[in-house]
């Protein structure tokens, strides 16, 4: 069963700030090459403690704000 979760990107120190509807994640990565989003999925996967390759973007790989698939 997969959980979805509603992730808004922000440029500054990394981090995620959990809100009523979105997880603000925030990261030091440039948003060229994927890194950005490689640093997201990592951030993530060390905050709800699994494997960073359960993770997936589901929505809105060039966008700042995205749907991100948690697979169990």
């Amino acid at each position: 069963m997969a959980n979805y979760i509603n992730v808004h990107v922000h440029r500054g120190k990394s981090g995620i700030s959990p809100g009523k509807e979105w997880y603000d994640v925030y990261t030091m990565e440039p948003f060229e090459n994927n890194r950005a989003n490689r640093d997201i999925i990592n951030q993530l996967s060390k905050y709800f403690n699994i494997d960073y390759r359960s993770i997936e973007i589901a929505r809105g790989p060039t966008s700042r704000k995205k749907v991100i698939k948690i697979n169990d």
